[in-house]
C-alpha cells in the first residue's frame, strides 16, 4: 500500500539547517484526482505509473513529477539516516551532516526557475532523469545516486568511510595489487604476503567464480560468502598449498586482507584514516606529554614546548593561507562571480557566528544549502588539516633533532597527528553548534580569521 504522504509532503532543509516536511496540497490533491484507488495501489505501481504521466505530461509544471520528487526527498533522507546510523557513530559524524550535500530539491521554491534557467541540478532532478522502472525500483535508484554522489563519497572518505564491501574489494584486487600493498605500504613479512596472496586466489576461483557464473552482469551487492562457499575455499587452498584452515579462520583471514584493502583505498583517494575515536576523551596533545616527562630532562623539554606551541601556531596560519588560496583559485576558474561571496561567506560564519540563513542574502544566494554548498566548510577543514600535517611534522621534527635526549621521539609523528586531529574535532563540533553571532572560539576559526586580515582578504563591513 502506497503511503500518500511520502508522495505529496516535500522533505527539505529549514532554515536552521534542520530537516522539515512541507505539504504540497496541489500534489495532494492530483494523487486524488488521478488515482482514486490509490489506497490499494503498491509504490511499485504508483511510482511506474507516475512515472509515465510525468513522460508524456513533458510541463515545467508537471505534477506527476512533482510527486516523485516528493518521494525521492523522503527517500534521500532515509539513506543519509542509513548511512549516519551504521558509521556515523564510529567515524565522527551524523545523518544531518551528509543532507546538506545532497538534499538540495527545492519544489515549490525553484521548480520552474530549475526547468527554465538549467543553472542548478539537483540530485533528484538527476534521478528522474534517469530512472527507469523496468530496470529497478525507485528506492534502489535513489540508494545508489545518493552513496555514488561525488560529494557525498568526498565527505564520507575524509572520514574513513569507503562504501564498497570487503568482498566486491576482494573481487577488484588483483595478486600483484595485493602482494604490492601487503608489503609496501604495511610491511608485512614475506610468508604473510604469501599466505594472503594464496588465500586471495582460492577466493577469486570460489567466490569470485560464482558470482561470474550466476551473477553475470548484475549491480546486486556482493553479499558475505556462504558457509558452503568458504568450505570450497578452504578445499581450494589446502588442494594448492598442503595447508589445512577452518572455516572461521578464512573468514577471519579474508577480513583482515579487506581491511588493509580498504585503508589502502581510502588513503589513495584522498581520505583519513581514523587515529582515534571522536567519542572517547580527548587525547592528551603533544604538550602535555612532553610537561609529562621526568624532571631531570625538564629544562630542555620546556624549551621544546615553547617551540612547538610556535610552529604549531604558524603552520596553522600557513595552511589555511595555503588552502583557502587553492579553494578561490578554483572558484575563480568555475564561478568568478562568487570568489567575493565565499570570502565574505567566510568572514560572516568564523568572525561574527553568523548562520547560514543570516549569511545567504548577504552573499546574493536564497537558500541555505546555496552557502553550505558554497562554502563547502567539511572540505576546507579536511584540507587543511592534512596541509598543517605536512607542515607541521616537517618543523618540528627539524626542532627535535636539537633535542636528541628527549624520549619517545618515536612517537612524535602520531602525538601530531593527534594534536591535529584535535584541533579539526574542535572546529567540526563548534560549527555544529556554534553560539550566534559571536566570533567562533576555537583554534582553527580564531586563526582563520586572523588569516583573513593578515592577507587583506576580510570584506568591508
Amino acid at each position: 500500500m502506497a503511503l500518500i504522504s511520502k508522495y505529496c509532503g516535500f522533505v527539505k532543509l529549514s532554515n536552521d539547517g534542520r530537516p522539515s516536511r512541507e505539504m504540497v496540497n496541489a500534489a495532494k490533491d492530483y494523487l486524488h484526482e488521478q488515482f482514486p484507488t490509490l489506497a490499494d495501489d503498491s509504490d511499485v505501481a504508483l511510482q511506474r505509473q507516475l512515472w509515465h504521466l510525468m513522460r508524456e505530461q513533458q510541463a515545467s509544471d508537471s505534477m506527476a513529477e512533482i510527486c516523485l520528487r516528493c518521494y525521492i526527498s523522503h527517500q534521500i533522507y532515509q539513506a543519509c539516516i542509513d548511512l549516519g546510523v551504521k558509521f556515523g557513530k564510529q567515524h565522527g559524524f551524523n545523518h544531518n551532516d551528509l543532507l546538506p550535500i545532497v538534499l538540495g530539491d527545492e519544489v515549490l521554491q525553484s521548480f520552474k526557475h530549475q526547468k527554465e534557467t538549467g543553472s542548478y541540478q539537483s540530485l533528484a532532478t538527476t534521478i528522474l532523469k534517469t530512472y527507469n522502472p523496468d530496470k529497478g525500483s525507485l528506492n534502489t535508484w535513489v540508494s545508489r545516486y545518493v552513496k555514488q554522489h561525488s560529494e557525498l563519497k568526498h565527505f564520507l572518505l575524509q572520514h574513513g568511510v569507503f562504501l564498497v564491501s570487503d568482498w566486491a574489494l576482494l573481487n577488484d584486487t588483483n595478486l600483484k595489487e595485493l602482494q604490492r600493498i601487503l608489503a609496501g605500504m604495511y610491511h608485512l613479512a614475506t610468508f604473510e604476503v604469501q599466505q594472503a596472496c594464496e588465500l586471495l586466489v582460492s577466493y577469486h576461483a570460489v567466490y569470485r567464480a560464482d558470482r561470474l557464473q550466476f551473477l553475470a552482469g548484475s549491480t546486486l551487492p556482493c553479499q558475505p560468502p556462504t558457509g558452503e562457499q568458504l568450505s570450497r575455499i578452504a578445499t581450494d587452498l589446502k588442494t594448492r598449498t598442503g595447508k589445512n584452515f577452518s572455516n572461521e579462520a578464512v573468514l577471519k583471514q579474508l577480513q583482515f586482507i579487506s581491511a588493509k584493502l580498504r585503508e589502502y583505498r581510502i588513503i589513495a583517494r584522498g581520505g583519513a584514516i581514523k587515529t582515534l575515536s571522536y567519542h572517547q576523551e580527548e587525547v592528551e596533545p603533544i604538550v602535555e606529554r612532553q610537561q609529562a616527562m621526568s624532571n631531570n630532562e625538564d629544562q630542555e623539554e620546556n624549551e621544546f614546548i615553547q617551540l612547538y606551541q610556535q610552529q604549531l601556531k604558524e603552520s596553522l596560519d600557513e595552511a589555511l593561507f595555503q588552502v583557502i588560496e587553492e579553494f578561490i583559485i578554483k572558484i575563480q576558474r568555475r564561478r568568478p562571480s562568487q570568489v567575493e561571496s565565499f570570502i565574505k561567506g567566510l568572514e560572516l560564519f568564523h568572525c561574527r557566528g553568523e548562520s547560514m540563513t543570516q549569511i545567504a542574502p548577504q552573499i546574493g544566494v536564497k537558500q541555505q544549502y546555496e552557502v553550505t554548498r558554497l562554502l563547502k566548510l567539511n572540505d576546507l577543514r579536511v584540507d587543511v588539516r592534512q596541509r598543517l600535517l605536512i607542515i607541521l611534522r616537517t618543523k618540528v621534527i627539524d626542532i627535535a633533532k636539537q633535542f636528541t635526549d628527549i624520549k619517545q621521539l618515536q612517537i612524535l609523528d602520531e602525538a601530531l597527528d593527534e594534536q591535529i586531529t584535535k584541533i579539526i574535532t574542535q572546529a567540526e563540533s563548534e560549527a555544529r553548534n556554534p553560539v550566534r553571532n559571536q566570533p567562533l572560539k576555537s583554534l582553527f576559526a580564531h586563526h582563520l580569521c586572523l588569516c583573513l586580515d593578515k592577507i587583506n582578504l576580510t570584506p568591508n563591513s
